[in-house]
């Protein structure tokens, strides 16, 4: 029993002098170094190191049992050190088990990063002459136009608001009447002049002015607690430094796109940063609020709220609207058929004339002495609609130009013209239509063509019902009653587009698809192919069919779970129109780009459809949406709904459903013949591409907008490129105007996996028309294609449509970010709200030794030397 006490007291002995080591160790490892410090990390959890001290503890315990024992067998001066030894050992263990470590601390002030972003698109190039006193006071004090009397200006302003003349004398009462009469008229006349100095300035020089006024107080504030970051922006963004902002010159001058407001544009720039020195704390917005980047605003407020920082938002620009007459929009085809009688809408903003009578001319531009279609308008609102009933124009191009009769009291008259140009085509649309059986589709794409005056419908229909009554059924029902033998060429060729339906194989042999092949490949013919239930395209697997569709390993999607029980819209699957498929006319449901692909995803959904993976060269124009499903590129070229390549010097476009019948939905024609229409005349463009034989030389659209790249194509024969390897394509575009300035020589080049198309873009071509001519070298040409003619109608911003400010827009952004709306003058206010934005960081470095090589080195060296001793003296 007193062996037992004596050997707990060698344990806790030896673990009290263990843990003065360890603090000793401690000690004297931070004393030696300033900034590092050897810690324990075990001494930070009771827990942990009791669980250590009670495992060494018996350790001890049991090495002092094993001594007694040993001192029976060995001489004491070898019994001690071998307990020397084993106490070392555990020592050692002991010490890394209470893992040391030197750290290194330090702390460093790390300051936010606020981003002031400063709107310089084409509105806030304007000035507010039209704006109240209060707001040019505003302004003025914003600015720094009033020198130092804030406190007076800020009286002045008050008594603005509240209808009131100023008292330009306050706080003057010992002043003699006389003199105070003779301030006060000095005071008005300075203030007045001091607002016509605001009327001279544009919205995005009071707004830089506000940044930069007493040199740089509000920037230099605003340092002292965070990083500023700068941008400028219109369309895209530009970083400034304070330096750049108070050195550059015209706010024009800025490399940045100001034909639109995107104020979106201060999240990509956010984001953006590639500074480190701190996050995102805040964005500081100077705007009018006109956002004309996007039309769907619920999309910015949700992305300025995922920054998860406030938005201060400073409005600059009047709330007034001002007596402006403007054309904001035009509605007009881009080309009619001879004998069509173009609908021509304008939209007017009218601000200011409500009840007074406003003219309107449509002129003909190429004919000035042709009486102008004259409307007479009297407007009850804001914005008033025009139309125009035009007579029918002759074959050809014809440039016109609305113009509103400019009043005296107008803000501006800049924006009373607009013009266009619609091409005229002297010729009907050939369609052939086939079909197995009078499904949906079939009877409403027929009906719709027929119904469309410059379309000519020929049916061809395989099965259906014939009672005898009749001579012969009432559509035909073999090709050779559709079609005529025209010397060598396919029985197909008269016709400018074949729409194929759901036609089984004993309809169209083997003979019938070699025709096609033929029609489409060496004819340039438009083939569309639309799936079928029955047939198809999945019974003609392993034929001719599988080279022409631009789509392969096709499968089928249908849609039966309950969950499509609702209404039309929100039922089956979607089309994803693609980036490339919103440039195609077909799917232009509307005027802009942004309202089409709008309309496309409320159209009524699908049930049914075989979708495929596209091949190489082959575009997909939209893909199949299921419930939900995430658009991606791999999605769009894995489900393509409907695809289009180019075959020799045709093409085949490939639609993946029989109910586009559904898009008539509550609105009749609408959208289904708008789609269907607009791809057959799309199909005769194509097959009247100016040129015949080894060269077809033609443009994608003949009538663009300003902005827009003009697509010159050239498609070559086979034959012709392999007799001449070397070849190269020019497209020579000169202004029919004679303005040398505006000419571009661009070079077409082979596309994809296309050998036979060769393309090129002319980019920022100004309005007006163009001749467009094909160079060729490295080859001879037996005929020149005739000149193509180009329009280039001018682009109507919605930048200058509605100059007045639109405070709600950035009233709600402040609201929903937690930021604060302000008027230009208080922009001092906000270096104090980014107090607080600076916070310490502490950065921590760790050099762990308990994993040292070191130490294990030194266990092992400890135990071997006890291991020898041993064996050398015949212990076990």
């Amino acid at each position: 029993m007193r062996q037992s006490l004596s050997f707990a007291t060698l344990a806790i002995g030896f673990l009290v002098v263990a843990s003065l080591i360890a603090g000793g160790m401690a000690a004297i490892g931070s004393s030696l170094f300033e900034d590092w410090r050897l810690v324990f990390r075990q001494f930070d959890s009771a827990f942990r190191f009791w669980a250590v001290g009670l495992g060494c503890g018996v350790a001890v315990f049991c090495i002092a049992l094993l001594f007694h024992y040993e001192q029976q067998l060995i001489s004491p001066k070898l019994g001690w050190t071998l307990l020397g030894c084993r106490l070392l050992l555990i020592l050692v263990l002991f010490l890394t088990l209470l893992e040391p470590v030197w750290t290194w601390s330090q702390s460093i002030d790390k300051r936010g990063r606020v981003l002031v972003a400063w709107d310089v698109s084409e509105s806030m190039h304007l000035s507010d002459e039209h704006a109240t006193d209060v707001e040019k006071a505003h302004w003025g004090r914003g600015a720094g136009l009033f020198g130092k009397q804030d406190d007076r200006i800020a009286r002045w302003i008050r008594d603005l608001e509240r209808g009131a003349e100023p008292d330009w004398t306050a706080g003057e009462e010992g002043v003699p009447a006389e003199q105070r009469d003779q301030l006060a008229r000095a005071r008005k006349a300075n203030f007045e002049d001091n607002l016509k100095e605001v009327d001279a300035a544009n919205r995005a020089e009071l707004a830089r002015a506000a940044l930069l006024q007493d040199q740089h107080v509000f920037l230099k504030d605003l340092e002292a607690n965070t990083v500023v970051d700068i941008v400028a922006f219109g369309q895209d963004f530009a970083r400034l430094t304070p330096e750049q902002l108070e050195q550059m010159g015209p706010v024009d001058q800025l490399n940045v796109n100001e034909t639109r407001s995107d104020l979106s544009q201060t999240v990509e720039a956010a984001l953006s940063s590639d500074d480190e020195s701190g996050s995102l704390s805040g964005i500081v917005l100077l705007s009018d609020g006109r956002d004309t980047g996007s039309d769907q605003q619920d999309r910015l407020l949700a992305r300025v709220r995922g920054l998860g920082v406030p938005v201060h938002t400073v409005i600059v620009g009047s709330e007034v609207r001002p007596r402006d007459l403007a054309i904001s929009h035009l509605d007009h085809p881009d080309s009619v058929f001879e004998g069509d009688k173009p609908q021509v809408k304008a939209l007017i903003q009218t601000a200011g004339f409500e009840n007074e009578q406003v003219t309107v001319h449509l002129e003909w531009v190429d004919e000035p002495d042709r009486e102008p279609v004259t409307e007479i308008i009297t407007p009850s609102a804001a914005v008033s609609e025009v139309e125009f009933a035009m007579d029918a124009p002759p074959a050809g191009r014809h440039r016109f130009r609305v113009q509103i009769v400019p009043q005296e009291t107008e803000t501006r008259d800049d924006n009373n013209t607009r013009e266009f140009s619609i091409n005229v085509v002297d010729d009907r649309a050939q369609v052939l239509l086939v079909d197995g059986e009078g499904r949906w589709e079939f009877r409403y794409l027929d009906n719709a063509l027929k119904r469309d005056p410059r379309a000519n419908v020929q049916e061809l229909l395989f099965d259906q019902p014939y009672l005898g009554i009749l001579s012969k059924p009432f559509f035909p029902r073999t090709l050779d009653a559709v079609t005529e033998d025209d010397g060598g060429k396919s029985p197909f060729n008269g016709y400018d587009i074949v729409i194929l339906g759901d036609v089984s194989p004993r309809h169209l042999g083997v003979r019938e698809w070699q025709l096609l092949d033929k029609y489409v490949r060496d004819e340039g013919g438009t083939l569309v192919c639309t799936a079928g239930k029955r047939y198809f395209p999945i019974a003609f697997r392993g034929s001719i069919v599988d080279s022409l569709l631009p789509i392969e390993n096709p499968r089928t999607i249908q849609l039966t779970s309950p969950a499509q029980a609702g209404s039309p819209t929100s039922r089956g699957f979607q089309l994803s129109v693609t980036a490339d498929g919103a440039d195609q006319p077909m799917f232009q449901l509307a005027e802009s780009r942004a309202e089409s692909l709008r309309l496309w995803s409320e159209l009524p959904g699908h049930f049914w459809g075989i979708v495929g993976e596209v091949k190489g060269a082959a575009s997909v124009w939209a893909a199949a949406l299921q419930p939900g499903q995430q658009a991606s590129l791999d999605h769009e070229r894995e489900n393509a709904l409907i695809a289009q390549h180019y075959v020799g010097e045709g093409q085949v476009l490939w639609i993946g459903t029989d109910s586009t019948w559904r898009w008539r939905s509550r609105v009749g024609d609408l959208y289904h013949h708008r789609f269907w229409g607009q791809l057959v005349r799309w199909a005769v463009s194509f097959k009247a591409s100016a040129g015949e034989g080894d060269v077809k030389f033609a443009l994608r659209e003949s009538v663009i907008r300003a902005g827009e790249p003009a697509v010159v194509q050239v498609r070559w024969s086979d034959s012709f490129l392999d007799q001449n390897p070397g070849l190269e394509a020019f497209a020579v575009l000169e202004p029919m105007a004679g303005d040398a300035e505006g000419s571009q020589r661009v070079q077409l080049a082979r596309q994809g996996g296309n050998p036979q198309l060769y393309e090129g873009k002319a980019e920022n071509l100004p309005p007006g028309e163009y001749q467009v001519r094909l160079e060729v070298t490295g080859a001879e040409l037996t005929e020149i294609p005739p000149d193509l003619v180009l329009a280039v109608n001018e682009t109507i911003t919605p930048e200058l449509a509605d100059i007045t400010a639109n405070p709600e827009l950035l009233r709600q952004i402040a609201e929903e970010t937690g930021g604060r709306f302000l008027q230009l003058d208080q922009l001092h206010e906000i270096p104090d709200l980014f107090s607080e934005a600076s916070t310490k960081d502490t950065i921590r470095e760790e050099i762990p030794l308990w994993s040292h090589w070191v130490v294990l080195a030194l266990f092992c060296t400890i135990a071997m030397v006890e291991w020898v001793l041993r064996k050398l003296n015949g212990l076990p």
